[in-house]
């Protein structure tokens, strides 16, 4: 049966599939669609005043709660001269129609909006988050093409796109529409430049509010955010799309508001050493099964089975991200070798085992199955050019069956 899990975990580890959920057909996509407008169109003397004296911004909103903000947000702000300016924002959602069943398989449905530029900022004001506007210098051609494509986009039929978390989010929408702006020169730049952080480096940062998000989403994620990236592709953040264009066009953004509260995000941030604390916290309960008094061997047991089933059903729920579903962000990931579903028997045993000190052989067992289980996935990393960004979780869990397999053999020895 144990030959069994590490056979199948083995398989499921590295037989990723592209998911089994159909992708809806009316959506927008907008590299295709920006393919098809001309930001060059000529136009007449006319039409040239009238676009030159329109003006158009990146707004970016600084980082807030809950996780779904974390990374910021961007949007174009359109002010014409005879009219109020208006925000057209890619980041758009809601909760209904299915929204929590979608998001299960992989399928973020997320659309265009738009409203008047002022009041929509003031969204963002009244949450505390920094609001910034950065001038777009483009030709009166290029504005045209801007505002009719937005236009276009806004239409029900356009509305509704795909969302990828690095791919196709509200500011890769705004980096792609400037990029065709400006006759791609913004993008040739911006790919010239390595950054030399991967999308899991960018966004380790993002996501340090909260250890609890960070142990899990860095987790569930697997190689194929472990490439390094020009700073094009780093643009899926909005600051970092701010400071890039900010760098091309060579002028600074306007502070509509500064947050009086919030800090700012860290410049960098890793999640290794705290993994070890992590695993030191997750240590902690398997040794109180060591101490004599009854009620602290219990309690350890109790706390181990917690801890163990969690990270047991994190493990089935990465197994099933990346086999049936279009998460492709989970393919190709190895951490269900170093934390397996196996941490479910593992919980099972230590609340059977209550009391018991018999019942702790089949505990000791089954950690040097996820010991060797570990080891093979750390020796498959050392060995081959495969890459993922998973130390944290050697740490952690190497910790934890170290102090399992003393706690299980030694542990209620002074039952008789």
């Amino acid at each position: 049966m144990v030959s069994l899990i590490i056979l199948s975990s083995l398989m499921l580890s590295a037989a990723s599939i592209t998911g089994g959920s159909k992708v809806r057909p009316d959506l927008f996509y907008s590299l295709e669609e920006l393919e098809k407008e001309d930001f060059s169109t000529p136009l007449t003397e006319a039409e040239k005043d009238y676009y030159g004296s329109v003006d158009i911004y990146l707004m970016t909103a600084s980082p807030s709660e809950p996780v779904y903000v974390y990374f910021g947000h961007s949007g174009i702000v359109i002010d014409p001269p005879d009219g109020d300016a208006v925000m057209y924002d890619w980041g758009t959602f809601s909760f209904s129609d299915g929204f929590y069943l979608n998001f299960a398989m992989g399928l973020l449905y997320y659309s265009i909006s738009s409203s008047w530029a002022e009041p929509g900022m003031m969204r963002f004001i009244a949450d505390d988050r920094t609001v910034t506007l950065l001038p777009l210098d483009l030709t009166p051609e290029a504005k045209s093409a801007v505002m009719r494509f937005c236009s276009r986009n806004m239409l029900p039929e356009n509305r509704t796109y795909l969302y990828h978390y690095y791919k196709d989010n509200c500011a890769t929408r705004v980096r792609d529409i400037y990029d065709e702006a400006t006759g791609g020169a913004f993008g040739e730049w911006a790919r010239s430049q390595d950054t030399g952080k991967s999308f899991r480096e960018w966004a380790m940062p993002y996501i340090s509010p909260s250890l609890f998000f960070e142990y899990l989403l860095n987790y569930l994620q697997g190689p194929e955010i472990d490439e390094d990236l020009t700073l094009y592709d780093a643009c899926f953040l909005p600051e970092v799309l701010e400071d890039a264009i900010s760098g091309f066009e060579g002028q600074e953004s306007e502070v509509v508001y500064r947050t009086k509260g919030r800090s700012p995000v860290p410049e960098s941030y890793s999640l290794t050493l705290r993994s070890i604390l992590i695993g030191l916290a997750f240590a902690i309960p398997p040794m109180l099964t060591l101490s004599k008094r009854r009620w602290l061997r219990r309690t350890g047991d109790t706390i181990t089975a917690a801890i163990e089933l969690f990270l047991g059903i994190m493990s089935a729920v990465l197994i099933f991200m990346m086999t049936v579903t279009n998460h492709d962000v989970t393919y190709w990931n190895i951490n269900p070798l170093i934390i397996s579903p196996m941490m479910l028997v593992s919980a099972t045993l230590h609340l059977v085992s209550l009391g018991r000190r018999e019942r702790r052989n089949g505990l000791f067992r089954i950690t040097l199955v996820e010991s060797a289980m570990l080891m093979a996935a750390l020796a498959f990393q050392i060995i081959t050019p495969f890459h993922q960004g998973n130390a944290p979780y050697y740490l952690s869990a190497a910790i934890l069956y170290a102090t399992e397999a003393v706690s299980a053999r030694y542990g209620y020895r002074h039952i008789r």
